[in-house]
């Protein structure tokens, strides 16, 4: 596996960890677990945003990354 996977598998991970956690604080009937839910959804926002520059960045960098 190409250290490119390695980030885009990692980026899709964590957009299923965020996913995860809505569904929680949506279906949860406790208002004190909702929030925790919700602030947890929310602190996964700005590492997907990193990995998606990174991954912006290796494409753009790396030729061998170009067709990826």
């Amino acid at each position: 596996m190409t250290v490119i996977s390695d980030v885009k598998t990692t980026l899709a991970t964590m957009k299923g960890i965020q996913a995860a956690f809505s569904k929680l604080a949506l279906t949860s009937s406790d208002a004190h677990a909702k929030k925790i839910f919700h602030e947890c959804m929310m602190e996964t926002e700005p590492i997907i945003n990193d990995l998606k520059h990174r991954v912006e960045f290796m494409m753009a960098e790396e030729l061998q990354y170009k067709n990826s």
